[in-house]
């Protein structure tokens, strides 16, 4: 015959703290109370609401501000090159026969290039971080 131990009724507790972007949840398990861990944890709208301090805090642009900026630097790059290569004057203003010409869109396409790079992966990043923080926050 087995004999059925008495089990000890635990609840947890939760606790959400907010860490430089991240959002964590933790429990804590040990009280002798009845409580169930549905009625200890914390509702959705503050959990929304310490994210939202968390972004905020970490400051920066917002990510779809970086892939934005992305998309008008390498068109102004490409633009750089296509310029070039038919002579046309850089805004109207700086002649193909002028010495800055050459300089000028040298400078914004070797330049514009990777930064629109740069912008693409801080934007992709920012997006993924916000995706991970919204399936934590959702469960």
């Amino acid at each position: 015959r087995i004999a059925h131990a008495h089990a000890r009724p635990v609840s947890s507790v939760a606790r959400v703290t907010s860490s430089s972007s991240s959002l964590r949840v933790r429990t804590r398990a040990g009280s002798d109370d009845n409580a169930s861990a549905n009625d200890d944890e914390v509702p959705i709208w503050e959990r929304r609401e310490i994210e939202r301090k968390a972004a905020d805090d970490k400051g920066g642009l917002p990510w779809p501000l970086y892939l934005l900026g992305s998309v008008i630097v390498l068109i102004a790059s490409t633009g750089s090159v296509f310029e070039y290569a038919y002579k046309n004057p850089i805004f109207g203003v700086v002649n193909a026969d002028s010495g800055l010409y050459a300089p000028i869109l040298g400078w914004f396409v070797f330049t514009g290039f990777p930064l629109a790079g740069w912008f693409w992966k801080k934007g992709i990043d920012g997006a993924n971080e916000a995706s991970e923080l919204q399936d934590k926050i959702d469960g």
